[in-house]
């Protein structure tokens, strides 16, 4: 595997361990909902019924299942045609660092000013990594 390939790999491996974490983060906010007794069993199951934090952290859970799918569907395909180039590898950790950056203004100050441009820039990287792919696979 080359180094770029692996470089790949290890985006693709911490966007999934990323999504793991949040998913640990969402658990932790619902156990203290419960703990603190600021939920009651009625209201467990609609999601609306959880104090902002569950929720915000519920919502981010979600969004890393929305366009990180494109993401890893992207990388996966690179991968397989051996297509991983430093300029993928690049944009992968870009797209990385965008999925962290908007988790922690999801789950933080839940600002949109500091949240749309986190949620925009991964979402053009994602179009960037598509057109380079197609232009790699056009050209071999």
């Amino acid at each position: 595997m080359t180094a770029t390939a692996t470089a790949l790999v290890f985006a693709v491996l911490a966007q999934i361990t990323w999504t793991i974490l949040v998913g640990f983060w969402l658990g932790w906010t619902r156990h203290v909902a419960v703990r603190d007794r600021t939920i009651t069993g009625d209201v467990m199951c609609a999601d609306d019924g959880w104090p902002k934090p569950a929720r915000l952290a519920q919502r981010n859970f979600a969004n890393q299942f929305e366009v990180p799918v494109l993401f890893y569907a992207l990388s996966l395909l690179a991968l397989f045609l051996h297509a991983a180039g430093l300029a993928l590898a690049i944009l992968a950790w870009i797209f990385v660092a965008s999925r962290i950056a908007h988790s922690f203004a999801h789950c933080g100050p839940n600002d949109l000013r500091l949240r749309g441009p986190a949620f925009f820039v991964g979402v053009i990287v994602v179009m960037i990594m598509i057109v380079l792919l197609a232009a790699t696979v056009a050209a071999a």
